[in-house]
């Protein structure tokens, strides 16, 4: 096996002109489309971190928004609980006044009949006198002595009590 020069010259040659070619139509367009997908890997990763950090926001935002809800519905709840109570205790207080009133009207009205009956019974025990005494004396006694006599024996049951 010869090797020749002018052979191997020419192999070089074809060999450079097939560089600069693949070069010129192969190397540069395809160098132009990995840094185009490269800058679009990259912006779709700034987009995916602004996405995230968006994301991070709202949710943050979200548990701001609950949280204030959640203190809201204390409030109410305390506030209907405040309220509740002194529902109770004015329905407590005005059922107490009540009592003390209905308390108050039942002793006037037990003190009104106690008097009421304590002057039917003088009534009556000093008609029984008079009665007794008209037999006693065995006369009639006019309405004068009799009314005399009732005040007299009224007074003096009235002073012996």
């Amino acid at each position: 096996m010869e090797i020749h020069v002018s052979t191997v010259i020419f192999a070089m040659v074809n060999f450079l002109v097939l560089l600069f070619i693949l070069k010129k139509f192969l190397y540069g367009p395809v160098c132009d489309i990995l840094d185009k997908r490269k800058a679009e890997v990259e912006n779709n990763l700034n987009q995916a971190e602004d996405a995230k950090v968006e994301a991070q926001k709202l949710k943050d935002d979200y548990a701001s928004q609950i949280q204030n809800a959640k203190n809201e519905a204390q409030d109410i709840i305390n506030r209907a609980t405040q309220i509740g109570e002194q529902t109770k205790n004015e329905i407590v207080n005005e059922a107490r006044e009540e009592a003390t009133k209905l308390t108050a009207k039942a002793s006037q009205e037990i003190a009104r009949e106690k008097t009421q009956a304590l002057n039917e019974i003088r009534g009556e025990v000093a008609n029984l006198a008079v009665l007794a005494a008209e037999k006693i004396v065995g006369k009639s006694i006019d309405v004068k002595d009799h009314e005399n006599m009732v005040n007299n024996f009224v007074k003096e049951v009235g002073e012996a009590k």
